[in-house]
């Protein structure tokens, strides 16, 4: 069975100033993930720019980062559109090369019809037709939409969804999915390391969350703190790593997180248009920012 929990970037996707993909700079990215003690990886994901992507971009990055993650590694890859026939169809496509589990986001567009038994029907059908485990993920900043606790609870009882990514950092919904999910063999994880440490002290098993991206050994000081015990320093940890976790996602979005990669010696390129790089002076901010972030770890260590 998948053993998801630990600290998992969302990998990002390298573009250049024409807007296509660098897969050379994607596959040179995970050395540092490497040394930094990363174990598992997720692309397709939202800071990955998942809906910008064509779908043969999508099917090239997924074969190049398993050409770069070894077997003994786990990978997951954002399958969720909006429609359930494309849904299987990516997930299927998928499978084929090599990943060990989906995350499917629900579909959102067709706001007023998206009930429980519309979303129940969707997964239901994904996970019959997925060869490989489907891990519900709950993004309501993008979707609109947050998930049910209740609608988890009756998912978790299908054999083949394993688990939760929840992204809004609600610790009720964690909290109650939880407690009436089989502890055995469904995992809930975080998706908002701004509050990392209280979603795991309600029972996520890690984080799949943007600042692991450029600041990995970060995130895993953070959780390495929360699964020894050390409370103390994971409280501490928490506090130092939350306003630069704030700064790649609300504050500045992906153009921020690319720019922080940029900062700690990733090649993150650009955002793919619509969205704009970041300005200088955002930059700048930026840059003091992750400054403290990592004088303050060093002290903490």
């Amino acid at each position: 069975m998948l053993d998801l929990k630990g600290i998992i970037p969302p990998m990002v996707t390298p573009f250049d100033e024409r807007g296509t993909v660098r897969y050379d700079a994607f596959e040179r990215n995970f050395d540092k993930y490497f040394e930094a003690g990363i174990q598992g990886f997720l692309v397709l994901g939202s800071n990955g720019e998942s809906v910008y992507l064509e779908h043969s971009e999508k099917l090239k990055l997924i074969e190049s980062a398993r050409k770069r993650v070894p077997s003994s590694m786990m990978l997951l890859a954002g399958t969720g559109v909006e429609s359930t026939q494309a849904t299987i169809q990516l997930t299927r496509e998928a499978a084929e090369r090599g990943v060990d589990a989906v995350l499917v986001k629900n579909p959102f567009y067709y706001k007023p019809a998206m009930n429980f038994e519309v979303y129940h029907a969707h997964y239901t059908a994904v996970a019959d037709a997925s060869p490989v485990p489907v891990i519900i993920y709950n993004v309501p900043v993008f979707t609109g939409i947050s998930v049910e606790a209740r609608l988890v609870i009756e998912l978790s009882k299908h054999p083949n969804i394993i688990g939760m990514k929840e992204s809004s950092g609600d610790v009720r919904l964690i909290s109650e999915t939880v407690w009436n999910t089989p502890k055995d063999r469904f995992t809930v994880i975080a998706g908002a390391a701004p509050v990392l440490f209280p979603n795991m002290m309600v029972g996520a098993k890690g984080g799949i969350v943007a600042l692991a991206c450029a600041a990995p050994t970060a995130m895993l000081t953070l959780y390495q703190a929360v699964t020894s015990g050390n409370y103390a320093k994971a409280g501490e940890a928490q506090r130092i790593v939350a306003p630069a976790a704030s700064a790649v996602t609300a504050k500045y979005g992906i153009a921020g997180l690319k720019a922080g990669m940029v900062l700690e010696g990733f090649d993150s390129g650009l955002p793919r248009r619509p969205l704009l790089p970041l300005k200088q002076e955002q930059i700048d901010d930026l840059q003091q920012i992750f400054r403290r972030m990592n004088s303050e770890l060093a002290e903490l260590s």
